[in-house]
């Protein structure tokens, strides 16, 4: 491969992946609590709502899964999950 053919590659892989990976898919899964390896625990009031903890889990490369808390005003996002616990007061997402 000439170094110009290597250039476009990678030129073609900066902007190309960013993309992709903001194509992530996530099943939704009401009134349950994932436990497992936690990443982040972010309490703000930006991280209240399951779009912007979803948004948070995705801008995270080693994000598994996230869980959103409305009683506690938490989003937390997992390296992994171990198990699955109901709780009416939260709603998770898992990577599909």
């Amino acid at each position: 491969m000439n170094k110009f053919t290597k250039l476009l590659t990678f030129s073609f892989m900066l902007i190309a992946l960013p993309s992709i990976a903001a194509d992530m898919s996530f099943k939704a899964k009401e009134s349950i609590t994932f436990k497992g390896k936690i990443a982040t625990v972010k309490t703000t009031k930006k991280f209240r709502n399951v779009e912007s903890c979803q948004a948070l889990c995705e801008s995270r490369n080693s994000c598994a899964a996230f869980t959103l808390n409305t009683a506690k005003g938490s989003c937390t996002i997992f390296k992994n999950v171990s198990n699955e616990v109901a709780n009416s007061d939260a709603t998770s997402g898992i990577k599909n």
